[in-house]
Protein backbone atom coordinates (compact mmCIF):
# COMPACT_ATOMS: atom_id res chain seq x y z
CA UNK A 1 0.00 0.00 0.00
CA UNK A 2 1.23 3.47 -0.84
CA UNK A 3 2.28 5.85 2.06
CA UNK A 4 2.02 9.04 2.36
CA UNK A 5 4.88 11.84 2.70
CA UNK A 6 5.05 13.31 6.13
CA UNK A 7 6.86 15.89 8.63
CA UNK A 8 8.42 15.35 11.39
CA UNK A 9 10.15 17.87 14.13
CA UNK A 10 11.46 17.74 17.87
CA UNK A 11 12.30 20.52 20.78
CA UNK A 12 14.71 19.25 23.46
CA UNK A 13 15.65 21.68 25.70
CA UNK A 14 17.94 21.26 28.82
CA UNK A 15 19.14 23.27 31.91
CA UNK A 16 22.33 23.82 33.01
CA UNK A 17 22.92 19.50 34.33
CA UNK A 18 25.31 20.81 36.89
CA UNK A 19 23.04 22.12 39.12
CA UNK A 20 20.88 20.77 41.61
CA UNK A 21 17.51 20.86 39.76
CA UNK A 22 17.24 20.23 36.12
CA UNK A 23 14.48 21.24 34.06
CA UNK A 24 13.99 19.17 30.56
CA UNK A 25 11.15 19.85 27.77
CA UNK A 26 10.80 17.45 24.84
CA UNK A 27 7.90 17.86 22.05
CA UNK A 28 7.61 16.21 19.22
CA UNK A 29 4.98 16.55 16.51
CA UNK A 30 4.22 14.81 13.20
CA UNK A 31 2.08 15.27 10.46
CA UNK A 32 1.20 13.87 6.60
CA UNK A 33 -0.88 14.74 3.63
CA UNK A 34 -3.86 12.38 4.96
CA UNK A 35 -4.91 13.47 7.84
CA UNK A 36 -2.36 12.43 10.39
CA UNK A 37 -1.36 14.65 13.48
CA UNK A 38 0.90 13.81 16.24
CA UNK A 39 1.50 15.76 19.26
CA UNK A 40 3.84 14.94 22.45
CA UNK A 41 4.83 16.82 25.17
CA UNK A 42 6.72 15.65 27.44
CA UNK A 43 8.52 17.96 30.51
CA UNK A 44 10.88 16.67 32.99
CA UNK A 45 12.51 17.32 36.33
CA UNK A 46 15.82 16.08 37.64
CA UNK A 47 16.39 17.10 41.26
CA UNK A 48 19.58 15.72 43.18
CA UNK A 49 18.45 15.85 46.61
CA UNK A 50 21.68 14.57 48.14
CA UNK A 51 24.88 13.47 46.27
CA UNK A 52 23.61 9.66 46.62
CA UNK A 53 20.07 10.71 46.13
CA UNK A 54 18.00 11.20 42.92
CA UNK A 55 14.18 11.93 42.20
CA UNK A 56 13.00 11.79 38.88
CA UNK A 57 9.58 13.35 37.65
CA UNK A 58 8.71 13.36 33.94
CA UNK A 59 4.66 13.54 32.84
CA UNK A 60 3.77 13.05 29.72
CA UNK A 61 0.80 13.92 27.31
CA UNK A 62 0.43 12.79 23.73
CA UNK A 63 -2.58 12.93 21.00
CA UNK A 64 -2.68 11.38 17.79
CA UNK A 65 -5.10 11.73 15.07
CA UNK A 66 -4.91 8.93 12.32
CA UNK A 67 -7.47 9.10 8.81
CA UNK A 68 -6.10 5.85 8.98
CA UNK A 69 -5.43 3.03 11.60
CA UNK A 70 -4.99 -0.68 11.04
CA UNK A 71 -8.20 -2.33 12.84
CA UNK A 72 -7.81 -6.39 11.57
CA UNK A 73 -8.29 -8.67 8.73
CA UNK A 74 -11.42 -10.55 7.40
CA UNK A 75 -10.97 -13.42 5.37
CA UNK A 76 -13.34 -13.25 2.30
CA UNK A 77 -12.76 -15.89 -0.74
CA UNK A 78 -14.99 -12.95 -3.30
CA UNK A 79 -12.76 -10.16 -1.90
CA UNK A 80 -10.82 -9.26 -4.88
CA UNK A 81 -7.34 -8.26 -2.72
CA UNK A 82 -6.14 -11.49 -2.16
CA UNK A 83 -9.03 -12.59 -0.54
CA UNK A 84 -9.09 -10.56 2.66
CA UNK A 85 -11.07 -7.55 3.52
CA UNK A 86 -7.86 -5.16 5.40
CA UNK A 87 -9.96 -2.54 7.57
CA UNK A 88 -8.77 0.45 8.83
CA UNK A 89 -10.33 3.75 11.04
CA UNK A 90 -9.79 6.77 11.65
CA UNK A 91 -8.33 6.80 15.30
CA UNK A 92 -8.59 9.76 18.10
CA UNK A 93 -6.26 8.68 20.77
CA UNK A 94 -5.45 10.57 24.18
CA UNK A 95 -2.65 9.44 26.32
CA UNK A 96 -1.59 10.72 29.45
CA UNK A 97 0.95 9.27 31.69
CA UNK A 98 4.29 9.90 34.41
CA UNK A 99 7.47 8.43 35.33
CA UNK A 100 8.79 8.53 38.82
CA UNK A 101 12.28 7.29 39.58
CA UNK A 102 14.30 7.42 43.15
CA UNK A 103 17.62 6.50 43.13
CA UNK A 104 19.17 5.89 46.61
CA UNK A 105 22.69 4.92 47.12
CA UNK A 106 22.92 4.11 51.03
CA UNK A 107 26.99 2.95 50.01
CA UNK A 108 28.58 1.85 47.45
CA UNK A 109 27.57 -1.43 47.85
CA UNK A 110 23.81 -1.05 49.07
CA UNK A 111 21.35 0.97 46.32
CA UNK A 112 17.81 1.51 45.92
CA UNK A 113 15.67 2.10 43.16
CA UNK A 114 11.76 2.75 42.65
CA UNK A 115 10.34 3.24 39.50
CA UNK A 116 6.52 3.47 38.60
CA UNK A 117 4.34 4.95 35.90
CA UNK A 118 0.68 5.61 36.04
CA UNK A 119 -0.73 5.39 32.38
CA UNK A 120 -4.07 6.01 30.95
CA UNK A 121 -4.91 6.20 27.01
CA UNK A 122 -8.37 6.21 25.43
CA UNK A 123 -9.11 5.57 21.94
CA UNK A 124 -12.07 5.92 19.34
CA UNK A 125 -12.47 4.95 15.61
CA UNK A 126 -14.48 6.39 13.27
CA UNK A 127 -15.28 6.20 9.45
CA UNK A 128 -14.20 2.29 9.41
CA UNK A 129 -13.02 1.40 6.17
CA UNK A 130 -11.16 -1.08 3.74
CA UNK A 131 -8.22 -1.08 1.05
CA UNK A 132 -9.85 -1.55 -2.36
CA UNK A 133 -6.96 -2.44 -4.43
CA UNK A 134 -3.00 -3.22 -3.58
CA UNK A 135 -0.35 -0.67 -4.25
CA UNK A 136 -3.08 2.15 -3.52
CA UNK A 137 -4.70 4.41 -1.18
CA UNK A 138 -8.05 3.68 -2.36
CA UNK A 139 -10.46 3.32 0.34
CA UNK A 140 -14.10 1.98 0.32
CA UNK A 141 -15.81 4.02 3.20
CA UNK A 142 -18.03 1.68 4.70
CA UNK A 143 -21.47 3.15 4.32
CA UNK A 144 -20.78 4.77 1.08
CA UNK A 145 -20.92 3.35 -2.95
CA UNK A 146 -23.64 0.44 -1.62
CA UNK A 147 -21.88 -1.23 1.58
CA UNK A 148 -23.19 -0.77 4.84
CA UNK A 149 -21.88 -0.76 8.15
CA UNK A 150 -24.09 -0.79 12.28
CA UNK A 151 -22.49 0.85 14.51
CA UNK A 152 -24.16 -0.74 17.64
CA UNK A 153 -23.26 -4.39 16.55
CA UNK A 154 -20.30 -3.24 14.05
CA UNK A 155 -21.64 -5.50 11.31
CA UNK A 156 -20.64 -4.99 7.70
CA UNK A 157 -21.70 -5.54 4.68
CA UNK A 158 -18.87 -4.62 2.34
CA UNK A 159 -20.82 -4.60 -1.24
CA UNK A 160 -24.99 -4.27 0.02
CA UNK A 161 -26.85 -6.84 -1.77
CA UNK A 162 -23.87 -8.29 -3.95
CA UNK A 163 -22.52 -11.89 -3.32
CA UNK A 164 -19.99 -11.16 -0.44
CA UNK A 165 -21.20 -12.15 3.13
CA UNK A 166 -21.56 -9.60 5.55
CA UNK A 167 -19.54 -10.27 8.77
CA UNK A 168 -18.96 -8.83 12.53
CA UNK A 169 -16.16 -7.28 14.29
CA UNK A 170 -15.29 -6.34 17.82
CA UNK A 171 -15.41 -2.78 18.83
CA UNK A 172 -12.12 -1.07 18.14
CA UNK A 173 -12.84 1.62 21.01
CA UNK A 174 -10.23 0.86 23.88
CA UNK A 175 -10.21 2.30 27.17
CA UNK A 176 -6.99 1.77 28.94
CA UNK A 177 -5.74 1.98 33.05
CA UNK A 178 -2.16 1.42 33.48
CA UNK A 179 0.21 1.08 36.85
CA UNK A 180 3.36 -0.53 37.25
CA UNK A 181 5.47 -0.56 40.46
CA UNK A 182 8.88 -1.73 40.60
CA UNK A 183 11.65 -1.10 43.49
CA UNK A 184 14.93 -3.06 43.77
CA UNK A 185 17.20 -3.27 46.93
CA UNK A 186 20.83 -4.31 45.62
CA UNK A 187 24.06 -5.46 47.67
CA UNK A 188 27.22 -6.11 46.96
CA UNK A 189 27.72 -8.30 49.46
CA UNK A 190 31.53 -9.25 48.57
CA UNK A 191 33.41 -8.61 45.17
CA UNK A 192 31.30 -9.95 41.83
CA UNK A 193 28.66 -11.30 44.31
CA UNK A 194 25.12 -9.45 44.42
CA UNK A 195 21.93 -10.47 45.89
CA UNK A 196 18.76 -8.40 44.92
CA UNK A 197 15.18 -8.43 46.54
CA UNK A 198 13.03 -7.12 43.71
CA UNK A 199 8.86 -5.90 44.33
CA UNK A 200 6.86 -5.38 41.24
CA UNK A 201 3.23 -4.11 41.06
CA UNK A 202 0.42 -4.71 37.98
CA UNK A 203 -2.72 -2.92 37.86
CA UNK A 204 -4.40 -3.06 34.44
CA UNK A 205 -7.69 -2.55 32.77
CA UNK A 206 -9.11 -2.12 29.59
CA UNK A 207 -12.42 -2.03 27.73
CA UNK A 208 -13.90 -0.94 24.53
CA UNK A 209 -15.59 2.50 25.87
CA UNK A 210 -14.47 5.80 24.81
CA UNK A 211 -14.10 8.24 27.01
CA UNK A 212 -11.45 10.82 28.21
CA UNK A 213 -11.89 11.61 32.04
CA UNK A 214 -8.36 11.66 33.23
CA UNK A 215 -9.63 12.04 37.17
CA UNK A 216 -12.30 9.63 37.11
CA UNK A 217 -9.67 7.81 35.39
CA UNK A 218 -7.16 7.56 38.11
CA UNK A 219 -9.58 7.12 40.83
CA UNK A 220 -10.12 4.08 38.94
CA UNK A 221 -6.59 3.12 38.74
CA UNK A 222 -6.16 3.17 42.31
CA UNK A 223 -9.31 0.84 42.79
CA UNK A 224 -7.62 -1.76 41.03
CA UNK A 225 -6.87 -5.11 42.46
CA UNK A 226 -2.92 -5.40 42.31
CA UNK A 227 -1.17 -7.85 41.32
CA UNK A 228 2.13 -7.91 43.44
CA UNK A 229 5.57 -10.05 42.92
CA UNK A 230 8.46 -10.51 45.25
CA UNK A 231 11.65 -11.98 43.77
CA UNK A 232 14.92 -12.54 45.55
CA UNK A 233 18.05 -12.88 43.36
CA UNK A 234 21.69 -13.97 44.22
CA UNK A 235 24.95 -14.28 42.07
CA UNK A 236 27.67 -15.61 43.91
CA UNK A 237 31.60 -15.04 41.84
CA UNK A 238 33.31 -18.18 42.90
CA UNK A 239 36.85 -17.12 42.28
CA UNK A 240 39.51 -19.57 40.66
Amino acid sequence: MIEPAGTWGYIYLRSDSRKKVVGVLNVEATSDEFQYRYLRISPEIEWKIRSNLLLEFQPEYARQQRGLQYITTVEDPLSPLYGNHYLFGELDQKTLSASFRLNWTFTPYLTWQIYAQPLISTGHYTNLKELKRARSYDFLIYGEEGSTIDYDSYTIDPDGNGPMDSFQIDKPDFNIHSFRLSAVLRWEFAPGSTLYLVWTQNRFEDDNSYRWRPGRSLQTLSSLKPDNILMLKMSYWFTP
